[in-house]
């Protein structure tokens, strides 16, 4: 426990906060009194996540679901008030580790002890199950060690079976390493039940008797791929106990026991009495000391604590960061990403008259200021360019200004695409202005992140700090996806993206992110569709290149789980990130009687890949998805790139119906064709401007921006745009998938994917 921080409440809702237990992006668990004097775990929502209807439905379910389980071995509910300014959830104090804390202070548990931890555990799930619900997440951090037996805790994404809330095709909810292979292929409804909390129960107690995962440790696609396609370790686990953790950990959820029979299967001996010390001695001081030290906290005062103080709700909480709504803080020095740029990083496209460095705030910001510029006429199909400059006069001078910024890698690994996207974004903010029904006028902000997490989380956090910033196109890669969405999720700041489509991005930024693009896992559907359609292919050869990280395995994942339930032969192989060769995977493939085959993976090593394949003389079916879609790809792999096909969430806007105009004003502006991405990061643009214009002018929000993103449907020029509510993912229609070839020594688009929806 740590103590209170000193704009935390005196109490919220008659509980005395004494400490915390914890705190995280979303919110605060202290430790509390009630009025009665019983010690309580107070969760606390912070106030700003509050405002977000479907954050407040998903809280409002963890109470009725703690609410509905009755059992002696589920952390009882207390009290709650999920309606109120900061939602709250109280739940009794349990005085012990949890078993992770336990396992890694002391060690594996003795067998006794995991038999009695394994039997009140699956108690446990059999009256979760009963109440006719799923956990979803049991896993050693969710199980607390009390004197008398264990204690499952957080139900926050426990459902009915048939909710698919929290469900979208190939979205994983859970933590990898405890996750059933039908949780990590993203089954709905009919696939995730109580079989699933079965086999996490099963990776938990092989976890308490080994002190490791059944499935090990490392990168997140490795235990992904290995819950699904290998056997669990459990080695060192009692051979008595064995034979039932296999039960538990069978690939197929049907021949797992029930949570039931796991119980009755290590009932105690002696006719199911209770083990009289049932921790090892190690674990029970911790425990006796832990619950000494919360006897000997302060009981309730009789004086009743002043909690009005400025910044708290009616409960008396404040926001734990001490911002408004919105997450906007104070000016700093921040990532420079206009003055602080490197000189290869200027903007590619020689249009540095349509920008102007103005000064911000008190920490005098440099940055990018694009308002105006060459514009599209709306009507006729005539092309007119405009010239924005300072002082112009006409009807924009009237009307309000909105910012909204890309924040792109203009200068890393992925700078052409980044740069794709920054003038896909300029030309649809200047059409945009040029209108001259128009109801305000869009200035842009241009932050260059250089593809770096860190960089570009910092540079989120400036953008997130100006409170004249209302949306964010970008960024350019997932892992700069990956590292900005906590900053712009709690600052309300939506996200549009057109090129980051990993599915985990999805909870990542479950308020504020906008994926305009299929995510990773629907692209293997059209993989499979052409291979198995088009190019004839029987045997489809796998490869997860673990370079590639959640990418390699999104692809490969999904692919192997549509081509095992089709019944459709298929060899799957993995290779090392850290591997040079691929000869020997190759090897593998075709002597699997693989004859056609999909590489997942990015463009350096798909080069080295299409090498050694056609070294081997391979002349059947080869394709990926876009992270070959790169013409360096094709320069390195030389004569051996000839033939691939990738099938990416983007087109050819030069090739494709519709897109006339744009390619037109795209060639006139900067003097060349347009690249992939950059006809979608238009769209994105589009799609954030007409979300805005239909908000009236007191409710141009970032939160109320974010709904209206997700609420709308948009027409652009290289797809529909239309979005879930629930968690931003685009939905699903068969479209914005399409298929390009290298011929002829560069990448060629040849049309739309075949529109396979999966079932």
């Amino acid at each position: 426990m740590h103590p209170p921080h000193s704009s935390d409440p005196a109490s919220i809702a008659g509980h005395r906060l004494l400490g915390r237990l914890g705190a995280g992006g979303m919110g605060v668990v202290h430790l509390a009194r009630s009025a009665g004097g019983a010690l309580v775990a107070l969760k606390v929502v912070h106030a700003e996540f509050a405002q977000d209807g479907g954050f407040r439905e998903r809280f409002r379910r963890e109470v009725d679901t703690l609410r509905r389980v009755r059992s002696p071995w589920v952390v009882p509910f207390v009290a709650a008030d999920p309606d109120a300014p900061a939602p709250w959830l109280a739940t009794a104090f349990v005085a012990g580790p949890s078993l992770e804390e336990a396992v890694a202070a002391h060690g594996p548990l003795p067998p006794a002890s995991a038999r009695a931890l394994g039997r009140r555990l699956a108690e446990a799930l059999r009256d979760v199950h009963a109440a006719g619900l799923v956990h979803r997440d049991v896993k050693p951090a969710n199980v607390l060690l009390a004197l008398d037996g264990p204690r499952l805790i957080d139900f926050g994404i426990a459902r009915e079976p048939e909710d698919t809330a929290l469900t979208a095709t190939g979205l994983v909810v859970g933590t990898p390493g405890f996750l059933a292979p039908e949780q990590v292929q993203g089954g709905g409804r009919d696939a995730i039940g109580p079989p699933s909390d079965v086999f996490a129960l099963g990776c938990v107690l092989a976890y308490a008797q080994t002190g490791r995962p059944p499935f090990g440790t490392g990168p997140v696609d490795a235990l992904l791929f290995r819950a699904v396609h290998e056997s669990p370790d459990l080695d060192g686990v009692p051979e008595e106990s064995a034979d039932l953790l296999r039960r538990c950990l069978e690939k197929d959820p049907a021949p797992r026991p029930s949570a039931a029979e796991v119980a009755r299967a290590l009932a105690a001996p002696r006719d199911g009495a209770d083990e009289p010390h049932w921790l090892p001695e190690a674990v029970t001081r911790l425990v006796a000391d832990r619950a000494a030290a919360g006897a000997a906290l302060p009981d309730i005062e009789p004086t009743a604590v002043d909690a009005g103080a400025a910044g708290r709700g009616e409960d008396g909480a404040t926001d734990a960061d001490g911002t408004g709504t919105d997450g906007a803080g104070t000016d700093g020095a921040g990532t420079d990403g206009a003055a602080g740029r490197p000189p290869e990083a200027a903007p590619a496209d020689g249009d540095e008259e349509a920008e102007r460095e103005e000064a911000d705030g008190p920490g005098r910001r440099r940055f990018l200021l694009l308002t105006g510029g060459g514009a599209l006429a709306a009507g006729g199909g005539a092309l007119a360019l405009w010239r924005w400059r300072d002082g112009d006069g006409g009807t924009s001078a009237a009307r309000p200004a909105h910012t909204i910024a890309l924040q792109a890698d203009l200068s890393g690994d992925a700078r052409r695409t980044g740069t794709a996207q920054l003038r896909g974004v300029r030309l649809a903010v200047q059409e945009f202005n040029a209108r001259r029904d128009a109801p305000f006028t869009l200035s842009l902000v241009v932050r260059d992140d250089g593809g770096d997490p860190q960089r570009a989380a910092a540079t989120a956090e400036e953008l997130a700090a100006d409170s004249s910033v209302l949306a964010v196109v970008g960024p350019t890669t997932e892992a700069a996806a990956e590292a900005v969405l906590p900053v712009y999720d709690r600052a309300l700041l939506p996200l549009v993206s057109v090129t980051a489509g990993a599915v985990k991005l999805l909870v990542l930024g479950a308020r504020s992110f906008v994926q305009a693009r299929p995510h990773n896992s629907l692209l293997p559907f059209f993989l499979s569709a052409h291979l198995r359609g088009t190019a004839g292919s029987r045997t489809i050869g796998i490869v997860n290149d673990r370079a590639a990280g959640d990418y390699g395995w999104e692809i490969a994942g999904t692919l192997s789980k549509l081509l095992n339930q089709g019944g459709h032969p298929y060899v799957p192989k993995v290779v090392s990130g850290r591997y040079g060769g691929f000869g020997p995977a190759i090897d593998a493939l075709l002597a699997g009687g693989a004859d056609s085959v999909v590489f997942a993976g990015l463009h350096e090593r798909g080069a080295r890949f299409a090498r050694t394949l056609h070294e081997r003389g391979f002349t059947g079916p080869r394709a990926a998805a876009h992270g070959l879609l790169d013409p360096r790809f094709v320069e390195a792999a030389g004569e051996a790139a000839e033939g691939w096909v990738i099938a990416a969430p983007a087109l050819d806007p030069a090739e494709h119906p519709g897109a006339e105009r744009f390619t037109a004003a795209h060639r006139a502006r900067f003097d060349a064709p347009p690249a992939p991405f950059a006809a979608e990061a238009y769209d994105a643009t589009g799609l954030v401007a007409h979300a805005l214009r239909g908000l009236a002018a007191r409710r141009r929000t970032r939160g109320n921006l974010t709904a209206a993103i997700r609420g709308t449907s948009y027409r652009g020029i290289t797809q529909t745009l239309s979005f879930s509510e629930e968690n931003g993912s685009r939905t699903i229609d068969g479209t914005g998938v399409h298929l390009w070839r290298v011929a002829g020594g560069r990448l060629r688009y040849t049309g739309p994917g075949t529109p396979v929806i999966p079932g």
